[in-house]
C-alpha cells in the first residue's frame, strides 16, 4: 500500500474533526495507535504502518475548511491553492521578468502536485511577511500586524517555517506581527485541546524527537527518506554513512546557530530585512534536519525577494537571477542532476554565503562626513 501526503494529512485531520480517533479512550490524536486506527478505517483493513502526522495543532485548523468535502474534492481545492500562490510569488510585478516561473516547471513542481506537498503555500505566506517587513515599510498598526500574524498563525502548522520566519521578524523587532501570531497559536491550540486526548503534548513531543530512522520504530520508519532530502542532514546519513539520528541531531544544532547568527545581525542592524529573509530561508533548505526535496522551490522566493524588479543588476545579483530559478529545475532528486545531492548543497551554501556578501544594508554616513551647512 502506497500512502501520499496530502490523502494522509486530509483524511488525519477530517477523521479528527468527525471524532473518528482513539482521544476518547485516553489515547492523544498524537499516539501511534491513533496514526494506525486512522490509517487502518481509511485503508479498509488493519495496517501495520502509517505516515506521521507531524504537524502542530494548527494544521488541523488549516485543513478544517476542506472537512466536510471528499478526498478528491479536497485535493482539487488545495492544488488549486498551489497553483494561486505560483501565480502570486512569480507575477512580473514582483518576480523581475516573471523568471521565477521557471522554477516550476520542472520535475519538482511536478512532484509538489502529484503528493500534495504544503511548499507553494508555505512559500507565499513567508513572501507575504517579508513584503510586510521591509526596511521601508513602517511600523504596523495593530489591525495590519493582525493581518501578518494570521499569517505566520498558519506557518506555525509546520513549526519549522514558523520558527524561520519568526526569527526574521524578532531580528527586525516586529513585535506586533510575533505577538499576534503566537496570541492566535495559543488560543487555537487551547480550543482543540479537549479534542486531542491525554498527552497530546508528550505524544506530540516524542513524535518529533523520533523523527529518524533509528528512533521512529517500525510504524514509521519506512516513511522516513533522508536520500530525498538536499540538506546537511542526507549529506551527514547518506553521503557520509552517519547514522540518521546522530546526523539529525548535528543539522538541527548547526541550523539553530544559523538562526541565531540571522537574529543578532538583524538586532543589531548589520543587515537588512530582505538579506534576513533569504539567509534565514537557504538556513532551513541547508541545515533543518527534515526538508523534503519539493521545499526546494522556494528558492523561487528568495528570488523574488532579492531579485529587484527594474534596474540595472550588480555581477552578484546576476548570478542569483540566474542560479536561484534554475536550481530547484536541476534538482538532485527530481531532475537531470540525479542522484548527486552533494554539489547542489555545496552551490546553495555558496549562495547563501554570496548573499551575506552582497545586499549590504546602507551604512548611515559617519559624523566627521556630514556635509557642513552654514548657519
Amino acid at each position: 500500500m502506497t500512502i501520499l501526503d496530502f490523502p494522509f494529512h486530509f483524511n488525519f485531520a477530517q477523521k479528527f474533526w468527525r471524532g473518528h480517533t482513539t482521544a476518547d479512550s485516553g489515547q492523544s490524536i498524537y499516539s501511534p495507535e491513533n496514526h494506525l486506527r486512522v490509517t487502518s478505517d481509511w485503508a479498509g483493513a488493519r495496517v501495520s504502518h502509517s505516515l506521521h502526522f507531524g504537524y502542530s495543532p494548527t494544521m488541523l485548523w488549516v485543513l478544517a475548511p476542506l472537512a466536510p468535502f471528499s478526498h478528491a474534492t479536497a485535493y482539487i481545492l488545495f492544488s488549486a491553492a498551489g497553483l494561486l500562490a505560483i501565480f502570486w510569488i512569480t507575477r512580473p510585478s514582483r518576480c523581475r521578468g516573471g523568471i521565477g516561473l521557471f522554477t516550476f516547471f520542472g520535475q519538482l513542481a511536478q512532484r509538489c502536485f502529484a503528493i500534495g506537498q504544503t511548499a507553494l503555500l508555505t512559500g507565499a505566506g513567508l513572501l507575504y511577511l517579508a513584503e510586510r517587513s521591509r526596511d521601508d515599510c513602517p511600523a504596523e498598526t495593530w489591525g495590519k500586524a493582525f493581518l501578518s500574524g494570521v499569517v505566520l498563525w498558519a506557518l506555525t502548522a509546520k513549526p519549522p517555517i514558523a520558527l524561520t520566519a519568526g526569527t526574521v521578524l524578532l531580528g527586525l523587532r516586529r513585535w506586533r506581527i510575533l505577538a499576534a501570531g503566537a496570541a492566535l497559536t495559543l488560543l487555537s491550540t487551547l480550543i482543540a485541546a479537549p479534542l486531542m486526548g491525554a498527552h497530546w503534548i508528550s505524544d506530540y513531543i516524542h513524535l518529533l524527537g523520533a523523527y529518524n530512522r533509528a528512533s521512529a520504530g517500525t510504524i514509521f520508519a519506512w516513511s522516513i527518506r533522508p536520500e530525498m532530502m538536499v540538506n546537511l542532514r542526507a549529506v551527514l546519513n547518506i553521503d557520509a554513512g552517519l547514522a540518521d539520528d546522530a546526523a539529525g541531531v548535528i543539522s538541527a544544532a548547526v541550523w539553530l546557530i544559523a538562526l541565531l547568527f540571522t537574529a543578532l545581525c538583524g538586532l543589531r542592524g548589520l543587515f537588512g530585512a530582505d538579506k534576513l529573509w533569504a539567509i534565514s530561508m537557504l538556513s532551513y533548505l541547508l541545515f533543518c534536519p527534515h526538508v523534503t526535496s519539493t521545499e526546494e522551490l522556494l528558492l523561487a522566493v528568495v528570488f523574488s525577494i532579492l531579485i529587484p524588479v527594474r534596474g540595472k543588476l550588480s555581477g552578484r545579483a546576476l548570478v542569483l537571477f540566474f542560479l536561484l530559478p534554475l536550481l530547484p529545475v536541476l534538482s538532485a532528486l527530481a531532475g537531470p542532476l540525479y542522484p548527486v545531492r552533494l554539489p547542489v548543497f555545496i552551490v546553495q551554501l555558496c549562495l547563501m554565503a554570496l548573499i551575506a556578501a552582497d545586499f549590504r544594508k546602507p551604512a548611515e554616513m559617519p559624523a566627521a562626513e556630514l556635509p557642513i551647512v552654514a548657519s
